[in-house]
């Protein structure tokens, strides 16, 4: 059936060329879009499949049809079109949207576009019929195509209505072609050769400029015309009496025309009508006789709107407008016919396991109760391969009251709504599905067989609820859940498996039991892993990198990772993993730990790839710690005002969304590091007590982050007794949780606060604790934040571990040493060339090739100042060009 969606339609035997028409269309090869614009019946198909057939253009053709309102459907059709041509496309994106879990249709236009780079021919996109999609998700993908489309493929929009993309963009853009009703319709010569020369029919010129003026070039009502006067005498009587506008025309018409047919192929036109493509053994069947075939040849050759969808012409459709007039007359005509002919429909494409075309003639007729055994047949299938959209549709078109009795349905379009965000209306659904699986169970009736796949049923369920209260925070009935899971899955039900202990994982992780926390998610990447999902694959890597990292784990959290990079490339997923947000996770521990490790280059590439993978996502969390990340590896970077910026933007966030505590005291204690550094201490004092931290207040590992920066602000305010107050608990607690970058951070904040006090050899002794800490996972970046304090003692800590025996290995040392020099190195060199934080700005956003007009959007200033800043940079690196002034400054560590 896929195949006669890409068919390009058939050219017929009385076609007018037009060959002005033609050279308009040849200019779309040098555009982005080429849209067709006009009413039904004016030849857009026609038009395009003859110009491609004439200048043989090679073309990927979609024929979009009514219902066409799935993206991930409407996506594998484009992926399946251009296969026809390039038989590698898209088999990364298929990964992503042939999964159970909605897919991001950025990542997969960018995976598309990256794909369509490799392509080196010229080819036309064909999407006709294109506003049978009403999906606004549809037009952002192609919205979002056309953006970077490569220069060699074109797109094609032949539709009724103009869809809601920026055409005026493009049309200012030059790269917009459009054709429309007046430029579409015949002309009183056209219509004068169509008849005379190719119909046989014979008319004068009069009644052609009579014709042109009464249907304004309208070819549908041309053909209707033509077919009316077959066989009349008064040719030119039977058009002067043609009025009205085109609607009363083309109904008149259709009169005339059926008033023509035998009363046998009058009643096979109306009665096929209810079908949207058909075939001589689906007519057959639901007109109980056997000579379709003839009938449906005898109609093409009679020019009867009969359009074949494939190459060997065994499924045919009626042109649109036709076969909505001929369904009119229909249901005027015999109600009762038009509802056993669905039923009769129904039956033939279930039989033929077309069960999507079967599920639509019950829905017409709302035969509800058939459509939801057939969906039972097929939803499990449709869920594994995203077509998520279809599963909602038809969960709000069928009523609640025979939804809620069939346990299957309820559990795939629960997890859908889960994932929606609509909780109050899955959960009962999914109480529902649990009742009636038990009832089964416990039935004696229920035959052995179908009790095993009830309890397998009730396993799914139990993982669909763990995933609903996972969503809500309510770790104790996740566990029940999950434990429910365990009980009725077998081992093969992987994906199934992985869920739930992925939410075992997180569950025992909110209860505070870490190691039981931790254990679970290995076991969930090791079930994810089989299943293949990559959701589920990043989903439980992320979650165990990060509580890794939380606990100072940071050499495993980040080879777990890079496994993960390692696993998705050895299996073809590499391009994934950069387009795909959910890996946006991955991408940011690994930047945290690089900046911590002191490679800071790495560790900017890492966060910006994570920060674009996210930033445009509903995914609120993930866009928090990549905003967090990216704020202190700009810092690390040297870049202070990127990193406030960034802090700015991760603010913004914030006020709109509630987040997890820890998140929360990481910004907290950041911002306050921010701020002392700004040496802006009152602001830093009104902010603390605006979060509520206080001298004598509760600590937790959940709000040690915020507690380790209040020390640091008493530190600076010469509030020692109470700083020491609050870093003895945090390191009671640490040490009791073993959470290793958290006693790095307190030891060395001892260490300042010794040195300020005059203690040397207790601050040099607790930055030898600090660094025997930091050793073994290579944490060197937090001894670079207060090197105008700790240089006065870091030549004595180097001798002692030179000299006497520490647990500081001379490795960590070395790299600690390297790092501080290239840190005062470049430090030194914005010294030198006395670049102001604008012009630092400026210079990196013009190593990214940024225009003026992208660098003053970026920094919220003017086209000028922007100009200015450039023209301070030439003199200050003494070059006079952009790219010199790029390479300058990339030679010079200044980016």
């Amino acid at each position: 059936m896929l195949l006669t969606k890409l068919h390009i339609p058939s050219l017929g035997k009385n076609l007018i060329q037009r060959s002005y028409l033609f050279k308009k269309l040849n200019e779309g090869l040098n555009r982005k879009l080429i849209l067709i614009s006009a009413p039904a019946g004016f030849g857009k198909t026609t038009l395009i499949s003859d110009w491609i057939n004439e200048y043989k253009i090679l073309t990927a053709w979609v024929s979009l049809e009514k219902g066409d309102s799935d993206p991930v459907e409407f996506l594998n059709y484009i992926i399946a079109g251009i296969q026809t041509i390039s038989s590698e496309f898209g088999q990364s994106a298929m990964m992503l949207l042939n999964s159970p879990d909605k897919p991001n249709y950025k990542s997969i236009t960018n995976l598309l576009l990256n794909d369509m780079l490799q392509i080196s021919q010229n080819i036309l996109l064909v999407l006709d019929d294109f506003h049978s999609t009403d999906s606004s998700e549809i037009t952002k993908i192609i919205a979002d195509l056309l953006e970077c489309i490569p220069n060699n493929i074109h797109i094609v929009i032949s539709t009724r209505s103009d869809p809601a993309l920026l055409l005026a963009r493009l049309r200012s853009q030059q790269q917009l072609v459009e054709l429309r009703s007046s430029d579409l319709g015949f002309s009183a010569n056209d219509i004068y050769v169509l008849f005379n020369k190719k119909l046989r029919i014979g008319i004068s010129r009069d009644d052609a400029n009579s014709l042109e003026t009464k249907t304004e070039g309208w070819i549908a009502g041309l053909q209707l015309t033509a077919l009316s006067l077959q066989e009349r005498k008064d040719v030119s009587g039977f058009i002067q009496d043609l009025n009205g506008d085109n609607r009363y025309i083309m109904d008149y018409l259709i009169e005339e025309v059926l008033k023509i047919q035998l009363d046998d192929i009058k009643e096979f036109l109306l009665q096929t009508s209810i079908l949207e493509r058909f075939s001589a053994s689906l007519c057959n069947s639901i007109l109980d006789r056997n000579d379709s075939q003839i009938i449906i040849e005898k109609l093409e050759n009679n020019n009867l709107f009969v359009i074949p969808l494939d190459s060997e012409r065994k499924w045919y459709r009626y042109h649109h407008l036709f076969a909505d007039l001929l369904k009119q007359k229909l249901l005027l005509k015999d109600k009762t016919l038009v509802e056993n002919l669905h039923r009769k429909a129904a039956k033939w494409f279930e039989d033929n396991e077309m069960y999507d075309l079967a599920i639509d003639h019950t829905l017409v007729i709302k035969d509800y109760v058939k459509s939801i055994q057939l969906l039972e047949r097929v939803v499990e299938n449709m869920w594994k391969n995203g077509l998520h959209s279809a599963i909602s549709s038809y969960g709000g078109l069928i009523p609640h009251d025979v939804i809620k009795y069939n346990p299957e349905f309820c559990l795939y379009y629960s997890w859908i709504l889960i994932n929606h965000g609509e909780i109050q209306k899955a959960e009962p659904l999914l109480k529902f599905a649990q009742k009636i699986t038990n009832d089964k169970i416990l039935d004696k009736i229920t035959k052995k067989k179908e009790v095993e796949n009830y309890i397998k049923l009730q396993g799914k369920i139990a993982v669909a609820f763990a995933h609903l209260y996972s969503n809500l925070q309510k770790p104790e009935i996740i566990l029940d859940y999950c434990q429910i899971a365990f009980q009725n899955l077998y081992k093969e039900d992987t994906l199934w498996l992985g869920w739930a202990w992925n939410s075992k994982g997180i569950a025992e992780l909110n209860k505070g039991n870490i190691r039981q926390g931790i254990d679970a998610l290995i076991i969930a990447l090791e079930y994810a892993k089989k299943s293949g999902n990559l959701y589920l694959i990043s989903s439980a890597a992320s979650s165990l990198s990060y509580h890794e990292s939380i606990f100072g784990q940071y050499k495993s959290a980040y080879k777990r990772c890079s496994d993960l990079l390692d696993f998705m490339k050895e299996k073809g997923y590499s391009e994934i993993a950069k387009a795909e947000w959910t890996y946006a996770g991955i991408f940011t521990m690994m930047s945290v730990t690089e900046c911590l490790w002191a490679d800071f280059d790495k560790a900017l590439k890492s966060v910006e790839t994570a920060y674009n993978l996210c930033k445009n996502e509903k995914n609120i969390t993930q866009k928090i710690i990549a905003l967090l990340a990216y704020s202190y590896i700009l810092h690390a970077h040297e870049d202070k005002t990127g990193a406030v910026n960034k802090l700015n933007e991760l603010e913004g966030v914030l006020k709109q969304f509630k987040i997890s505590p820890y998140i929360i005291t990481t910004y907290v204690g950041w911002k306050i590091y921010l701020l002392i550094e700004a040496s802006q201490l009152e602001k830093a004092n009104d902010f603390v007590k605006e979060c509520g931290l206080e001298i004598n207040g509760e600590i937790s590992y959940q709000n040690e982050h915020s507690y380790l920066n209040f020390a640091r602000l008493l530190i600076v305010q010469y509030q020692f007794d109470e700083a020491t107050s609050i870093l003895t608990k945090i390191f009671t607690l640490a040490s009791t949780g073993g959470r290793i970058e958290t006693l790095v951070q307190v030891e060395i904040l001892y260490t300042i606060l010794n040195i300020m006090t005059g203690f040397q050899n207790k601050a040099i002794r607790s930055l030898i604790a600090a660094m025997e800490y930091a050793a073994d996972e290579d944490l060197i970046n937090y001894f670079l934040f207060d090197l105008t304090t700790t240089n006065k003692i870091l030549g004595e800590v180097y001798k002692i571990q030179a000299t006497t025996q520490t647990k500081i290995p001379k490795t960590f040392i070395d790299k600690l040493k390297y790092a501080i020099n290239k840190k005062q190195n470049r430090v030194k060199n914005y010294a030198n060339f006395e670049l102001s934080d604008r012009e630092l700005e400026t210079l990196k956003l013009i190593a990214q090739n940024l225009t003026n007009l992208e660098i003053a959007d970026k920094l919220f200033v003017s086209v000028n100042t922007v100009k200015t800043h450039l023209k301070n940079i030439y003199i200050k690196l003494d070059v006079n060009s952009r790219s010199k002034a790029a390479t300058k400054a990339k030679k010079n560590q200044l980016i």
